[in-house]
């Protein structure tokens, strides 16, 4: 009885380690493990590190892991499945190998390989000094006109630097630097802090404590400015049959600058020292004039340069007129062998310019013309063309013509009439006898 009992159980525990096997097997045969590298890196955890202790160089943050894990594994593992650490416990100065540690949160995930295996890392003792702040005021240039710079007043006026002992050392100054770029107030703030080196390079990898101190500087009004237009005048007349058409000041605006009893109680307007001369003037004046500012009061450009004199400019510019004359008109480049007729003997010509060439003209210097270049026999329509003999009067240039009437004409052209040849008569070797016609009624003999 136990023996049936015994060989029952057997065949029991044989049945079970078959089906295990057979599970074993299917399982691998669909959800087999394979090796390869972990896509995503791990970041490395640092333990045990000694507060006293600071870093020189950088080292090794993350590292990269080949695994082996079932298939149905590798679509479910992250970074977070991965734990990488460096245990930096009882590392005193000088340079160190550290092993890297690397686990998986699941068990069936095998790790094959690290890189880098281990991190190289030096360690210095951590240092710390005070230093003195350097305040340095840039753009002084620019501060805003008519302001002057009180006693700059820094709080705190020392800090504590600390990092390794080989940074520390290269730090030659720690600075605020505050910029007065179009500073017009008072100025109360804070700046944070830089430590430099005897270069004037930042040094990295070093703690400033405070981070920032505040500079307070008072600045104070002791010039005024503001912008007034610029006035200049003429004296004399321009030549006759001339005006003035325009006046102008360049720059038109200036600012002007001062103390401000002085300046705000200014007019809007700022003369010049002298006045331009026009008298007889026929063509445009342009001088540079001096400013005529008080006493204490400078002036300056856009630039911001001083400025003591505007380019003045006066513009002479003839007094206009109009006239019309008659004009004979001729015929211009007529070809050999013809003769022409014109429609017409003359032609109203109005001509505009300065009254004073007008009043004055000469119209045997106007002519009026067509021209029948290239023309041959037959009756044309021609434009008619007016000339201002310029070269014998250069004023002349001055006109202009403005209309012609009429502006075309009928110009006919022909052949000139040959003459009849006189009849030849030759000598006879016998007399011919002429008669003589009878007398009519009423004539006359000789």
């Amino acid at each position: 009885m136990k023996k049936l009992k015994w060989d029952n159980l057997s065949s029991i525990l044989l049945a079970i380690t078959l089906a295990l096997i057979l599970w074993v097997y299917a399982t691998y045969e669909n959800d087999a493990p394979y090796t390869d590298i972990f896509s995503e890196t791990i970041t490395i955890q640092i333990q045990n590190q000694d507060v006293d202790m600071a870093v020189v160089d950088s080292v090794e943050e993350t590292v990269q892991v080949t695994i082996r894990a079932f298939q149905s594994d590798w679509d479910t593992l992250t970074a977070n499945s991965f734990r990488a650490t460096a245990d930096w416990g009882g590392l005193g100065e000088g340079v160190h190998t550290v092993p890297i540690v690397v686990t998986c949160s699941d068990p069936t995930v095998t790790i094959i390989s690290v890189q880098p295996e281990a991190m190289y890392v030096e360690l210095e003792p951590i240092i710390s000094r005070t230093a003195q702040i350097d305040l340095r005021l840039t753009d002084e240039d620019s501060l805003a006109l008519g302001y002057v710079l009180g006693t700059p007043a820094v709080s705190p006026t020392t800090v504590t630097i600390s990092g390794p002992e080989s940074v520390i050392e290269k730090v030659s100054s720690v600075r605020a630097t505050l910029s007065l770029l179009d500073k017009s107030e008072s100025i109360d703030q804070d700046v944070v802090l830089i430590a430099l080196d005897a270069n004037g390079e930042i040094v990295g990898g070093v703690t400033i404590y405070p981070e920032k101190t505040h500079v307070s500087i008072e600045l104070e009004q002791t010039l005024t400015s503001r912008e007034v237009a610029v006035r200049a005048s003429t004296t004399g007349q321009p030549a006759r049959g001339y005006f003035i058409s325009g006046l102008s000041t360049d720059p038109a605006t200036i600012t002007v600058i001062g103390p401000p009893s002085i300046v705000e109680d200014m007019s809007g307007l700022i003369s010049t020292v002298s006045e331009i001369d026009v008298t007889d003037a026929t063509r445009m004046i342009a001088e540079r004039l001096e400013l005529d500012l008080p006493d204490e009061v400078t002036a300056i450009d856009e630039n911001n340069e001083p400025l003591t004199e505007v380019l003045v400019t006066v513009e002479i510019d003839a007094i206009t007129s109009g006239t019309t004359i008659e004009v004979p008109l001729t015929a211009r480049d007529l070809s050999d062998g013809y003769e022409v007729e014109l429609s017409v003997e003359t032609v109203d010509v109005i001509l505009t310019g300065p009254a004073v060439v007008i009043d004055e003209l000469n119209t045997a210097l106007v002519e009026a013309y067509v021209d029948l270049s290239g023309l041959e026999e037959g009756t044309h329509q021609l434009k008619t063309s007016v000339e201002l003999l310029v070269a014998q009067n250069p004023n002349l240039a001055d006109l202009v013509v403005t209309s012609i009437s009429p502006a075309f004409v009928e110009v006919t052209i022909q052949s000139l009439a040959t003459p009849t040849p006189t009849p030849t008569v030759k000598p006879s070797a016998t007399p011919t006898r002429i008669a003589t016609p009878a007398p009519t009624k009423n004539s006359t003999s000789p």
